[in-house]
């Protein structure tokens, strides 16, 4: 009897404690977790890419750094709330292509690009790799894989569906041969405004830039949430190094050195990548740019891959108007309470009174406020890797909607019954999975498999 008043009391209390949960919604610790993972509908208009998305609660969801900073699988509903102002580029992109009627089977043959593309498709949230073409060489080699690896993380880490979608990237500076071609579109790093065929990535950096010492871009930002230095105790100069002889920016270069040239405020320096010395000597990794108060930014041979890195740290960031469009580069703010950055003319000749004005005392706090507003914009928002997943996302729900072709996933090839000897179809999948040419940086391969191909130096 003693035993089975115990059970009673026992069931009692359980029957107790759930009719209390569920008339207050749960105890706290549960609670607060299913707050952070269902989002609530934000205020405003939706956007193209997420207009399908079902709300599943009425509670908010808000993003908060650095607990979502790194998170790669927020759900399409999440990024909107998280980074509502990143999208510009691929809803741009959408709409210039529906306009037009749409992106056809053309706009996917990479026979218009000599090397650097490849030919992929996402199919039931698999990335596959149609034709890696012409990415075997010391520079292709890394931007290619870099960017797969960036793109099947976002793919892989949303727990959602994602259309089926078949398209080319390139790892060249310059997506087009022909700056004035609009007769190929492309995913690409960089285009000029006039370019409104092409649809612009993440570059390769955001996942790794071993040979310029950034070794993953989520480390560079790890380091510097835990050691960068408070602005006020940085060094007081400004700092840039860079090539500047056979580059398609050798304007600006060269005019950033020349006001900057005998002035106490500067570190400018250029580089000399011939000279095993003068690289030895002057050669700055991307955390070192960031224990100076302010950073010069120049455009290369096209965009600057650099960019993004300067603007993790907490410094004013000078830079000329930009001629190259990333796809985050609107929200870079010249003035306002928003701004985020000091713009400068092309030849950097208002770089000296533009320093005067920010070194003076008196400025001080407006001068750390800029800082301050490009932390927040950047590094702990629009450019962390969470971000970065979220616009792979919309990128390829964009693509989808104008995409005016059906995805093949499947292809079909007679083949021989070694028993039989009749012959049969038989269905594979097209291409190869990128965890398989991750490992063989191939798309066909015969078994036994022969070692990866050698980057080949030409």
């Amino acid at each position: 009897m003693r035993t089975l008043a115990l059970y009673i009391v026992i069931f009692g209390c359980i029957t107790a404690a759930l009719i209390f949960f569920s008339a207050t919604g749960g105890p706290f610790f549960v609670e607060e977790q299913y707050n952070r993972n269902r989002p609530s509908k934000p205020q405003g208009p939706p956007i193209s890419h997420s207009e399908s998305h079902a709300w599943q609660t009425q509670r908010e969801w808000i993003y908060k750094y650095p607990r979502d900073a790194r998170n790669y699988g927020l759900d399409e509903l999440q990024c909107q709330v998280a980074f509502p102002d990143l999208y510009k580029e691929v809803d741009r992109a959408a709409a210039w292509w529906k306009e037009r009627g749409g992106v056809t089977e053309r706009e996917i043959d990479v026979g218009w690009r000599g090397d650097g593309i490849v030919r992929a498709m996402i199919y039931d949230n698999q990335l596959y790799v149609i034709d890696a073409h012409g990415v075997f060489d010391h520079n292709h080699r890394p931007r290619a894989l870099a960017t797969l690896h960036s793109l099947h993380r976002a793919v892989t880490a949303h727990s959602g569906p994602l259309p089926n979608v078949e398209f080319t990237m390139t790892d060249h500076d310059a997506p087009l041969i022909d700056q004035e071609d609009l007769n190929h579109t492309t995913w690409g790093y960089a285009r000029l405004a006039h370019q409104e065929n092409l649809w612009l990535m993440p570059d390769f950096g955001y996942w790794g830039w071993p040979n310029v010492g950034l070794r993953s871009y989520s480390e560079l930002q790890q380091n510097l949430a835990a050691e960068e230095e408070d602005f006020l105790d940085k060094i007081p100069q400004i700092v840039w190094r860079g090539a500047v002889e056979g580059l398609g920016s050798h304007d600006v270069r060269a005019g950033l050195l020349a006001a900057s040239a005998n002035q106490p405020w500067s570190d400018i320096l250029p580089l000399d990548w011939s000279n095993a010395t003068n690289i030895a000597t002057r050669l700055l990794g991307m955390e070192d740019h960031c224990a100076y108060q302010f950073l010069a930014q120049t455009e290369g041979n096209t965009y600057s891959g650099r960019l993004k890195s300067l603007l993790n740290c907490h410094s004013v960031l000078l830079s000329h108007k930009l001629s190259w469009i990333e796809h985050f580069h609107h929200l870079l703010q010249p003035s306002g309470p928003d701004q985020n950055y000091v713009q400068t003319k092309r030849d950097f000749s208002d770089l000296p009174k533009k320093m005067r004005s920010l070194l003076n005392p008196s400025n001080i706090l407006a001068t750390q406020r800029i800082a301050d507003n490009a932390r927040a914009a950047f590094r702990e928002r629009y450019l962390t890797p969470a971000a970065e997943a979220c616009y792979w996302r919309a990128l390829i729900r964009a693509w989808a909607d104008v995409q005016t072709f059906e995805v093949q996933g499947w292809k079909e090839k007679l083949v021989e019954d070694p028993t039989t000897g009749r012959k049969k179809l038989k269905r594979s999948m097209r291409g190869a999975p990128f965890e398989a040419y991750a490992i063989m940086e191939e798309v066909e391969w015969e078994l036994p498999a022969k070692a990866r191909r050698v980057c080949i130096d030409e």
